[in-house]
């Protein structure tokens, strides 16, 4: 019960704690997300970086930070959860 609880206090108190690093961390999950296609292309790297600097990093509007904290919250927390060694 202990780490579902601790999951849910990542998820409710990171944004208020920490909310630049899960900018920053939805940023660049949404930027390998959107280059993905170019990965056949042979293109990915520099499409990631280019996504990452021009589109999503720079924030453009309230609604592109209040998201891209939330999917970085999101999953940051669950790959806390998954990946943490349990006693």
């Amino acid at each position: 019960m202990g780490y579902i609880t601790g999951l849910l206090k990542y998820w409710l108190k990171g944004p208020f704690k920490n909310p630049i690093a899960f900018y920053i961390y939805g940023a660049g999950l949404l930027a390998l997300l959107n280059s993905a296609p170019h990965l056949v292309q042979g293109e990915f790297i520099q499409m990631t970086l280019e996504y990452f600097v021009t589109k999503y990093l720079p924030p453009t509007s309230v609604g592109q930070v209040i998201g891209q904290v939330l999917i970085g919250t999101f999953v940051a927390g669950v790959k806390w959860f998954v990946f943490t060694p349990r006693r």
